[in-house]
Protein backbone atom coordinates (compact mmCIF):
# COMPACT_ATOMS: atom_id res chain seq x y z
CA UNK A 1 0.00 0.00 0.00
CA UNK A 2 1.22 3.46 -0.80
CA UNK A 3 1.69 5.75 1.61
CA UNK A 4 -0.56 8.07 1.93
CA UNK A 5 0.76 11.89 0.89
CA UNK A 6 1.91 13.94 3.64
CA UNK A 7 -0.76 17.01 3.99
CA UNK A 8 0.26 20.70 3.44
CA UNK A 9 2.19 22.01 6.25
CA UNK A 10 3.28 18.74 7.61
CA UNK A 11 6.75 18.35 8.16
CA UNK A 12 8.36 14.74 8.84
CA UNK A 13 9.84 14.54 12.58
CA UNK A 14 11.48 11.20 11.32
CA UNK A 15 13.50 12.49 8.66
CA UNK A 16 16.09 14.91 9.87
CA UNK A 17 17.05 15.67 6.73
CA UNK A 18 14.50 15.43 3.53
CA UNK A 19 15.98 15.63 -0.01
CA UNK A 20 13.21 18.42 -0.51
CA UNK A 21 15.12 20.75 2.77
CA UNK A 22 18.68 19.42 1.08
CA UNK A 23 17.90 21.08 -2.38
CA UNK A 24 15.93 24.29 -0.95
CA UNK A 25 19.29 24.59 1.69
CA UNK A 26 21.42 24.49 -1.35
CA UNK A 27 19.69 26.67 -3.32
CA UNK A 28 19.47 28.79 -0.71
CA UNK A 29 22.99 29.56 -0.19
CA UNK A 30 24.11 29.83 -3.42
CA UNK A 31 21.89 32.37 -3.93
CA UNK A 32 23.52 34.01 -1.07
CA UNK A 33 26.83 33.44 -1.90
CA UNK A 34 26.14 35.06 -5.30
CA UNK A 35 24.24 37.89 -3.96
CA UNK A 36 27.16 38.32 -1.65
CA UNK A 37 29.76 38.68 -4.38
CA UNK A 38 27.95 40.72 -6.57
CA UNK A 39 27.51 43.31 -3.38
CA UNK A 40 30.76 43.16 -2.76
CA UNK A 41 31.94 43.68 -6.72
CA UNK A 42 29.93 46.30 -6.33
CA UNK A 43 31.38 48.27 -3.60
CA UNK A 44 35.23 47.48 -4.58
CA UNK A 45 35.09 50.80 -6.92
CA UNK A 46 34.11 53.50 -5.26
CA UNK A 47 36.18 52.11 -2.45
CA UNK A 48 39.12 53.23 -4.31
CA UNK A 49 38.30 56.33 -4.78
CA UNK A 50 37.09 57.34 -1.55
CA UNK A 51 40.07 59.72 -0.05
CA UNK A 52 42.02 58.58 3.24
CA UNK A 53 39.84 58.30 6.53
CA UNK A 54 40.58 60.49 9.30
CA UNK A 55 41.53 57.67 11.34
CA UNK A 56 44.24 56.75 9.06
CA UNK A 57 46.15 60.02 9.51
CA UNK A 58 49.21 59.68 12.19
CA UNK A 59 48.69 62.33 14.90
CA UNK A 60 52.32 63.51 14.43
CA UNK A 61 51.16 64.72 10.72
CA UNK A 62 48.69 66.99 12.00
CA UNK A 63 49.41 70.82 12.36
CA UNK A 64 51.28 71.78 15.20
CA UNK A 65 48.65 73.96 16.35
CA UNK A 66 45.94 71.32 16.08
CA UNK A 67 47.93 69.08 17.49
CA UNK A 68 48.56 71.25 20.54
CA UNK A 69 44.67 71.59 20.60
CA UNK A 70 44.11 67.51 20.34
CA UNK A 71 46.71 66.72 22.24
CA UNK A 72 47.44 69.67 24.46
CA UNK A 73 51.55 68.48 24.54
CA UNK A 74 53.67 69.74 21.28
CA UNK A 75 55.18 67.25 19.25
CA UNK A 76 58.51 66.86 20.80
CA UNK A 77 57.09 66.96 24.62
CA UNK A 78 54.88 63.88 23.33
CA UNK A 79 57.39 62.26 21.77
CA UNK A 80 59.44 62.90 25.35
CA UNK A 81 56.89 61.52 27.51
CA UNK A 82 56.58 58.26 25.69
CA UNK A 83 60.34 57.75 25.71
CA UNK A 84 59.93 58.79 29.67
CA UNK A 85 57.05 56.21 30.84
CA UNK A 86 58.21 54.17 29.01
CA UNK A 87 60.79 52.02 31.02
CA UNK A 88 57.48 52.21 33.96
CA UNK A 89 55.19 51.05 31.45
CA UNK A 90 52.73 48.11 33.39
CA UNK A 91 52.32 44.70 31.59
CA UNK A 92 49.77 44.96 29.08
CA UNK A 93 46.63 42.90 29.96
CA UNK A 94 45.99 42.39 26.33
CA UNK A 95 46.64 39.84 23.76
CA UNK A 96 47.76 42.12 20.92
CA UNK A 97 51.00 44.21 21.74
CA UNK A 98 50.45 48.32 20.84
CA UNK A 99 53.23 50.60 21.07
CA UNK A 100 53.52 52.99 23.73
CA UNK A 101 53.10 55.86 21.57
CA UNK A 102 49.88 54.59 20.70
CA UNK A 103 48.80 54.25 24.24
CA UNK A 104 50.14 57.41 24.79
CA UNK A 105 48.44 59.67 22.48
CA UNK A 106 44.74 57.40 23.19
CA UNK A 107 45.72 58.89 27.38
CA UNK A 108 46.37 62.09 26.25
CA UNK A 109 43.41 62.50 24.14
CA UNK A 110 40.81 60.99 26.64
CA UNK A 111 42.69 63.43 29.33
CA UNK A 112 41.96 66.68 26.98
CA UNK A 113 38.08 65.66 25.57
CA UNK A 114 37.26 63.70 28.68
CA UNK A 115 35.50 61.14 26.39
CA UNK A 116 36.73 57.84 25.07
CA UNK A 117 37.97 57.59 21.47
CA UNK A 118 37.14 54.33 19.43
CA UNK A 119 40.21 55.52 17.09
CA UNK A 120 43.38 56.90 17.81
CA UNK A 121 44.76 58.98 14.97
CA UNK A 122 47.78 57.12 12.88
CA UNK A 123 46.43 53.72 13.74
CA UNK A 124 44.61 52.12 11.28
CA UNK A 125 44.34 48.58 13.31
CA UNK A 126 40.84 47.48 13.70
CA UNK A 127 41.30 46.26 17.21
CA UNK A 128 42.00 49.51 18.64
CA UNK A 129 38.22 50.04 20.36
CA UNK A 130 37.41 51.90 23.33
CA UNK A 131 37.77 48.65 25.36
CA UNK A 132 41.40 49.25 24.15
CA UNK A 133 41.36 53.10 24.97
CA UNK A 134 40.31 52.51 28.40
CA UNK A 135 42.90 49.64 29.03
CA UNK A 136 45.52 52.34 27.51
CA UNK A 137 44.21 55.45 29.92
CA UNK A 138 44.80 53.18 32.96
CA UNK A 139 48.23 51.95 31.87
CA UNK A 140 49.37 55.38 31.13
CA UNK A 141 47.51 57.06 34.29
CA UNK A 142 49.78 54.66 36.66
CA UNK A 143 52.60 55.09 35.04
CA UNK A 144 52.25 58.60 35.41
CA UNK A 145 51.68 58.31 39.33
CA UNK A 146 54.99 56.59 39.27
CA UNK A 147 57.05 58.06 42.34
CA UNK A 148 59.91 58.97 39.77
CA UNK A 149 58.00 60.78 37.52
CA UNK A 150 55.51 62.54 40.34
CA UNK A 151 58.89 63.87 42.19
CA UNK A 152 60.49 65.19 39.05
CA UNK A 153 57.55 67.29 37.78
CA UNK A 154 55.89 67.92 41.34
CA UNK A 155 58.30 69.39 44.05
CA UNK A 156 57.25 71.02 46.88
CA UNK A 157 60.75 73.34 47.57
CA UNK A 158 63.46 71.78 50.22
CA UNK A 159 66.02 73.48 49.41
CA UNK A 160 66.43 77.16 51.01
CA UNK A 161 67.61 78.57 47.50
CA UNK A 162 64.61 77.44 45.71
CA UNK A 163 62.47 79.06 48.52
CA UNK A 164 63.94 82.16 48.14
CA UNK A 165 63.45 81.76 44.07
CA UNK A 166 59.69 81.60 44.77
CA UNK A 167 59.65 84.37 47.71
CA UNK A 168 60.89 86.87 45.54
CA UNK A 169 59.11 85.70 42.43
CA UNK A 170 55.55 86.67 44.64
CA UNK A 171 57.26 89.75 46.59
CA UNK A 172 58.03 90.85 42.76
CA UNK A 173 54.45 90.46 41.54
CA UNK A 174 52.30 90.81 44.20
CA UNK A 175 54.63 92.69 47.56
CA UNK A 176 53.56 90.53 49.70
CA UNK A 177 57.13 88.76 51.26
CA UNK A 178 58.11 84.94 52.38
CA UNK A 179 54.95 83.79 50.17
CA UNK A 180 56.31 80.06 49.39
CA UNK A 181 53.09 79.13 47.66
CA UNK A 182 49.20 79.31 47.37
CA UNK A 183 46.95 76.65 48.67
CA UNK A 184 43.56 75.84 48.06
CA UNK A 185 41.28 72.97 47.01
CA UNK A 186 38.62 71.90 44.43
CA UNK A 187 36.44 68.93 44.34
CA UNK A 188 36.33 66.65 41.52
CA UNK A 189 33.49 64.11 41.08
CA UNK A 190 33.58 60.26 41.23
CA UNK A 191 31.61 57.34 41.21
CA UNK A 192 29.61 56.33 43.62
CA UNK A 193 31.71 54.43 45.73
CA UNK A 194 31.08 50.43 47.12
CA UNK A 195 32.57 51.39 50.58
CA UNK A 196 33.15 54.65 52.50
CA UNK A 197 30.45 56.17 50.24
CA UNK A 198 30.06 58.95 53.70
CA UNK A 199 33.77 60.31 53.27
CA UNK A 200 33.18 60.92 49.81
CA UNK A 201 29.99 62.56 50.01
CA UNK A 202 30.43 66.56 49.82
CA UNK A 203 26.59 67.38 50.56
CA UNK A 204 25.20 67.03 46.67
CA UNK A 205 27.48 64.45 45.22
CA UNK A 206 30.73 62.21 45.41
CA UNK A 207 33.60 63.48 45.31
CA UNK A 208 37.69 63.86 45.47
CA UNK A 209 38.50 66.82 46.95
CA UNK A 210 41.86 67.56 46.21
CA UNK A 211 44.45 69.86 47.30
CA UNK A 212 46.66 72.28 45.25
CA UNK A 213 49.72 74.34 46.04
CA UNK A 214 51.13 76.55 43.82
CA UNK A 215 54.11 78.81 42.95
CA UNK A 216 53.87 82.89 41.04
CA UNK A 217 53.92 81.25 38.01
CA UNK A 218 50.76 78.94 38.18
CA UNK A 219 53.48 75.78 38.51
CA UNK A 220 52.11 73.26 41.12
CA UNK A 221 54.15 72.30 44.02
CA UNK A 222 52.20 70.20 45.55
CA UNK A 223 48.90 68.11 45.22
CA UNK A 224 47.10 65.34 47.63
CA UNK A 225 44.38 64.10 45.81
CA UNK A 226 43.05 61.03 48.17
CA UNK A 227 41.38 62.71 50.83
CA UNK A 228 37.07 62.31 50.50
CA UNK A 229 34.50 65.29 49.50
CA UNK A 230 33.50 65.29 52.88
CA UNK A 231 36.56 66.69 54.68
CA UNK A 232 37.20 70.26 55.63
CA UNK A 233 40.03 72.64 54.13
CA UNK A 234 41.79 72.40 57.39
CA UNK A 235 41.65 68.84 58.00
CA UNK A 236 43.75 67.80 54.57
CA UNK A 237 46.17 70.44 55.58
CA UNK A 238 46.60 68.94 59.34
CA UNK A 239 47.37 65.78 57.66
CA UNK A 240 49.68 66.39 54.75
CA UNK A 241 53.64 66.58 55.52
CA UNK A 242 54.02 70.20 53.98
CA UNK A 243 52.33 71.57 57.20
CA UNK A 244 55.59 69.74 59.24
CA UNK A 245 57.59 71.18 57.14
CA UNK A 246 56.58 74.85 57.34
CA UNK A 247 56.20 74.18 60.86
CA UNK A 248 59.68 73.34 61.41
CA UNK A 249 61.14 76.30 59.18
CA UNK A 250 58.98 78.64 60.56
CA UNK A 251 59.72 77.77 64.27
CA UNK A 252 63.51 77.53 63.14
CA UNK A 253 63.81 81.18 62.40
CA UNK A 254 62.94 80.73 58.80
CA UNK A 255 59.65 82.64 58.11
CA UNK A 256 57.72 80.54 55.60
CA UNK A 257 54.18 81.56 54.63
CA UNK A 258 51.04 79.77 52.50
CA UNK A 259 48.36 82.17 50.94
CA UNK A 260 45.19 80.35 51.47
CA UNK A 261 41.57 81.03 51.02
CA UNK A 262 38.75 81.97 53.95
CA UNK A 263 38.16 78.11 54.52
CA UNK A 264 41.12 78.03 56.02
CA UNK A 265 41.86 79.08 59.95
CA UNK A 266 44.70 81.41 60.81
CA UNK A 267 48.00 79.68 61.52
CA UNK A 268 51.46 80.74 62.07
CA UNK A 269 52.57 79.40 58.57
CA UNK A 270 49.24 80.17 56.88
CA UNK A 271 47.73 83.78 56.21
CA UNK A 272 44.15 84.49 55.91
CA UNK A 273 42.05 87.31 54.92
CA UNK A 274 40.93 89.40 57.68
CA UNK A 275 37.51 89.01 59.05
CA UNK A 276 34.45 90.96 57.95
CA UNK A 277 36.63 93.14 55.31
CA UNK A 278 33.91 94.27 52.73
CA UNK A 279 34.70 96.21 49.47
CA UNK A 280 33.10 98.71 50.97
CA UNK A 281 34.76 99.18 54.37
CA UNK A 282 37.14 102.33 54.83
CA UNK A 283 40.93 102.34 54.02
CA UNK A 284 42.60 100.83 56.34
CA UNK A 285 46.14 98.87 57.35
CA UNK A 286 43.22 95.51 57.12
CA UNK A 287 41.56 96.70 54.17
CA UNK A 288 44.96 96.81 52.53
CA UNK A 289 46.79 93.93 53.56
CA UNK A 290 43.25 92.23 52.64
CA UNK A 291 43.04 93.91 48.41
CA UNK A 292 46.62 92.34 48.29
CA UNK A 293 46.04 88.91 49.91
CA UNK A 294 42.90 88.38 47.28
CA UNK A 295 45.38 89.33 44.24
CA UNK A 296 47.88 86.76 45.15
CA UNK A 297 45.20 83.79 45.97
CA UNK A 298 44.57 84.54 42.46
CA UNK A 299 47.69 82.48 41.98
CA UNK A 300 46.12 79.10 42.99
CA UNK A 301 42.58 79.71 41.36
CA UNK A 302 44.13 80.56 37.79
CA UNK A 303 46.09 77.32 38.39
CA UNK A 304 42.89 74.94 38.77
CA UNK A 305 41.00 76.80 36.43
CA UNK A 306 44.08 76.18 33.95
CA UNK A 307 44.55 72.72 34.86
CA UNK A 308 40.60 71.47 34.35
CA UNK A 309 40.59 73.42 31.07
CA UNK A 310 43.82 71.62 29.88
CA UNK A 311 42.42 68.59 30.98
CA UNK A 312 38.19 68.17 30.73
CA UNK A 313 38.72 64.49 32.28
CA UNK A 314 38.44 66.64 35.88
CA UNK A 315 35.69 68.36 34.91
CA UNK A 316 32.50 68.19 37.07
CA UNK A 317 30.51 66.27 34.10
CA UNK A 318 33.41 63.73 33.82
CA UNK A 319 34.58 60.88 36.04
CA UNK A 320 31.23 59.91 37.37
CA UNK A 321 32.35 56.39 35.67
CA UNK A 322 35.68 55.92 37.63
CA UNK A 323 36.10 54.77 41.66
CA UNK A 324 37.69 56.48 43.59
CA UNK A 325 41.49 55.40 43.55
CA UNK A 326 41.34 55.65 39.65
CA UNK A 327 40.50 59.54 39.94
CA UNK A 328 43.03 60.07 42.62
CA UNK A 329 45.89 58.63 40.06
CA UNK A 330 44.11 60.64 37.06
CA UNK A 331 44.60 64.57 39.01
CA UNK A 332 48.09 63.26 40.07
CA UNK A 333 48.91 62.50 36.20
CA UNK A 334 46.88 65.58 34.57
CA UNK A 335 49.01 67.85 37.50
CA UNK A 336 51.86 66.65 35.83
CA UNK A 337 50.90 67.43 32.23
CA UNK A 338 49.98 70.49 33.61
CA UNK A 339 53.51 71.76 34.69
CA UNK A 340 55.34 70.03 31.71
CA UNK A 341 52.42 72.45 29.79
CA UNK A 342 52.94 75.37 31.84
CA UNK A 343 57.00 75.56 31.99
CA UNK A 344 56.82 75.49 28.52
CA UNK A 345 54.48 77.72 27.64
CA UNK A 346 51.83 76.52 25.80
CA UNK A 347 48.55 77.78 25.30
CA UNK A 348 45.06 76.97 27.70
CA UNK A 349 42.61 75.87 25.90
CA UNK A 350 39.55 77.62 27.55
CA UNK A 351 36.37 76.51 29.00
CA UNK A 352 33.00 77.28 27.38
CA UNK A 353 30.81 79.56 29.32
CA UNK A 354 28.23 76.65 29.93
CA UNK A 355 31.39 74.69 31.31
CA UNK A 356 32.70 77.32 33.24
CA UNK A 357 29.13 78.18 34.91
CA UNK A 358 28.38 73.98 35.45
CA UNK A 359 32.00 73.81 37.29
CA UNK A 360 31.73 76.98 39.52
CA UNK A 361 28.20 75.86 40.53
CA UNK A 362 29.18 72.31 41.45
CA UNK A 363 32.20 73.82 43.21
CA UNK A 364 30.08 76.24 45.12
CA UNK A 365 27.69 73.14 46.05
CA UNK A 366 30.60 71.01 47.02
CA UNK A 367 32.29 73.21 49.33
CA UNK A 368 30.76 74.16 53.30
CA UNK A 369 30.12 77.36 53.93
CA UNK A 370 32.88 79.77 55.89
CA UNK A 371 32.65 78.80 59.47
CA UNK A 372 31.64 81.56 62.22
CA UNK A 373 33.38 79.44 64.65
CA UNK A 374 37.19 78.96 63.18
CA UNK A 375 39.33 78.48 65.71
CA UNK A 376 42.56 80.74 64.56
CA UNK A 377 45.96 80.60 66.09
CA UNK A 378 46.71 83.79 68.67
CA UNK A 379 50.28 82.81 67.35
CA UNK A 380 48.90 83.02 63.68
CA UNK A 381 46.96 85.76 64.68
CA UNK A 382 49.85 88.11 66.06
CA UNK A 383 51.98 86.82 63.10
CA UNK A 384 49.53 88.34 60.51
CA UNK A 385 48.98 91.72 62.07
CA UNK A 386 53.04 92.13 62.21
CA UNK A 387 52.48 92.07 58.53
CA UNK A 388 49.52 93.96 57.85
CA UNK A 389 51.74 96.68 59.52
CA UNK A 390 54.83 95.98 57.64
CA UNK A 391 52.82 96.04 54.24
CA UNK A 392 50.71 99.16 55.38
CA UNK A 393 54.43 100.81 56.29
CA UNK A 394 56.21 99.27 52.83
CA UNK A 395 52.76 100.41 50.54
CA UNK A 396 54.14 101.30 47.36
CA UNK A 397 50.58 101.73 45.55
CA UNK A 398 47.16 102.64 46.45
CA UNK A 399 45.24 99.60 48.17
CA UNK A 400 42.54 100.20 45.34
CA UNK A 401 43.84 101.14 41.85
CA UNK A 402 40.60 102.25 40.43
CA UNK A 403 40.79 105.20 43.18
CA UNK A 404 43.89 106.94 41.04
CA UNK A 405 41.97 107.99 37.82
CA UNK A 406 38.74 109.40 40.08
CA UNK A 407 40.93 112.09 41.76
CA UNK A 408 42.67 113.24 38.67
CA UNK A 409 39.46 113.74 37.19
CA UNK A 410 38.53 115.69 40.23
CA UNK A 411 41.68 118.06 39.65
CA UNK A 412 41.49 118.55 36.19
CA UNK A 413 37.48 119.34 35.88
CA UNK A 414 37.46 122.36 37.61
CA UNK A 415 40.61 123.31 34.93
CA UNK A 416 38.10 122.75 32.39
CA UNK A 417 34.90 124.50 33.10
CA UNK A 418 34.57 127.94 31.70
CA UNK A 419 31.84 130.46 31.98
CA UNK A 420 28.96 129.86 29.57
CA UNK A 421 28.81 132.84 27.22
CA UNK A 422 25.47 134.34 27.07
CA UNK A 423 23.00 133.55 24.29
CA UNK A 424 25.69 130.72 22.87
CA UNK A 425 23.40 127.42 23.92
CA UNK A 426 20.70 126.79 21.34
CA UNK A 427 18.57 126.25 24.54
CA UNK A 428 18.76 129.48 26.00
CA UNK A 429 18.26 130.58 23.03
CA UNK A 430 15.04 129.04 22.51
CA UNK A 431 14.09 130.41 25.99
CA UNK A 432 15.05 134.07 25.03
CA UNK A 433 13.20 133.77 22.19
CA UNK A 434 9.61 131.97 23.72
CA UNK A 435 9.93 135.10 26.10
CA UNK A 436 10.18 137.82 23.44
CA UNK A 437 6.99 136.19 21.55
CA UNK A 438 4.71 135.98 25.05
CA UNK A 439 5.80 138.62 27.31
CA UNK A 440 3.24 137.49 29.80
CA UNK A 441 5.07 134.07 31.31
CA UNK A 442 7.15 134.72 34.11
CA UNK A 443 10.51 135.24 34.10
CA UNK A 444 11.18 131.72 36.28
CA UNK A 445 10.94 130.15 32.33
CA UNK A 446 14.29 131.59 31.12
CA UNK A 447 16.31 130.60 34.09
CA UNK A 448 19.20 128.28 33.04
CA UNK A 449 18.97 124.83 33.86
CA UNK A 450 22.21 123.11 34.80
CA UNK A 451 22.39 120.23 33.79
CA UNK A 452 22.23 121.59 30.47
CA UNK A 453 24.63 124.30 30.49
CA UNK A 454 28.51 124.66 28.73
CA UNK A 455 29.97 123.89 31.89
CA UNK A 456 29.47 120.09 31.11
CA UNK A 457 30.63 120.70 27.47
CA UNK A 458 34.15 119.21 28.34
CA UNK A 459 32.67 115.93 29.44
CA UNK A 460 30.93 115.65 26.05
CA UNK A 461 34.10 114.63 23.92
CA UNK A 462 32.38 112.72 22.25
CA UNK A 463 30.27 115.87 20.79
CA UNK A 464 31.40 118.56 18.18
CA UNK A 465 32.37 121.91 19.19
CA UNK A 466 30.88 124.77 17.73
Amino acid sequence: MADKPPEEGYISVVDDEPEIFELLKWDSSQTHKQHEQRSLEKAKSPEKKLPKAKEDVDPFDLTDPAFIETYRLSKDLARGLCEEIKPVMPDSTKSIEFSVECKVMAALSFYASGKYQKSVGGKTDPSITQYFVSTAVMQVTEAMNHHSIVKKYIHFPHLRNERDIIKTSFYMKYGIPNVVGCIDCTHVPIARPDEDQKRHFNKSYHSKKVQIICDSDLNILSVEAKPGGSYSHDTILNQHAVRIDLESLNNSGEQCWLIGSPHYSQKPYLMTPVPRITKKSPVSPEKYYTNIHTQTHLAVTETIKHLKSRWKCLQATCNKQFDPQTVSMLVVACCVLHNICNRRGLPVVPMTQTEERLEAMKQKVANSPISRKQVEDPNGVQARAMLVDRLWNERRVPPEPCTGPKKRQKKEKPLETHPPPQMSHPHQMMQQHMQHEDPNKRPRIVMNNPTYSLAMAPGWGHYPQH
